[in-house]
């Protein structure tokens, strides 16, 4: 990841003024209880319908207190699809995807609870939704038939938002020679 010399200037002054946390300055944590854990934006060899599903996003609930977060209605988007989030010119809601059910978790008056130290990872191709062995990942698809063959994550560098309600978190990367990258 590329820093810039504003980042370093940024990091400098939020240290002299005590107030380094653990988000990265190419990271914004806005949504409570949740958080981008790790981006999988350049799938191995050429991108094809066939490998998009090696692009990803994880979100993962933080666990604070112990607490599921009440995620129906998060929406995990691209740049380009956060720009472009209810506008005209995206009307199949490209480079998104909105929770409305997960595997492995039964909604409770209408809510989906994502338990805490639980993680949504959301793919950018098609397949069947799907719990990981240890129940901890809940897979989803995005289908998405936008971008490059579906791929829609940049692989010199892009932003992955989730935006849950009026809240929206990003994290921002540049390409660093790997196939994910982690805030």
């Amino acid at each position: 990841m590329r820093i810039t010399k504003s980042a370093i200037v940024l990091s400098a002054a939020a240290l002299a003024a005590g107030l380094v946390g653990a988000v990265p300055a190419s990271a914004t944590a806005d949504v409570p209880g949740l958080q981008i854990t790790q981006v999988g934006y350049n799938a191995y060899g050429p991108d094809t319908i066939y490998n998009r599903n090696q692009e990803f996003v994880d979100v993962k609930a933080d666990g604070a207190a112990g607490r599921a977060v009440n995620v129906t209605g998060l929406t995990v988007a691209d740049q380009w699809g956060k720009s472009h989030e209810g506008a005209d010119d995206n009307p199949h809601g490209c480079n998104t995807y909105k929770v409305t059910s997960l595997p492995g978790i039964t909604p409770i008056d209408g809510n989906v609870l994502l338990p805490a130290g639980h993680t949504i990872r959301v793919y950018s191709g098609a397949g069947t939704p799907s719990v990981s062995a240890g129940g901890t990942v809940h897979a989803v698809y995005m289908d998405s038939r936008c971008g490059y063959h579906g791929h829609i994550w940049g692989n010199g560098g892009d932003t992955a938002w989730i935006t849950l309600g009026s809240n929206s978190e990003s994290f921002a990367y540049d390409f660093d020679n790997g196939y994910t990258v982690k805030p």
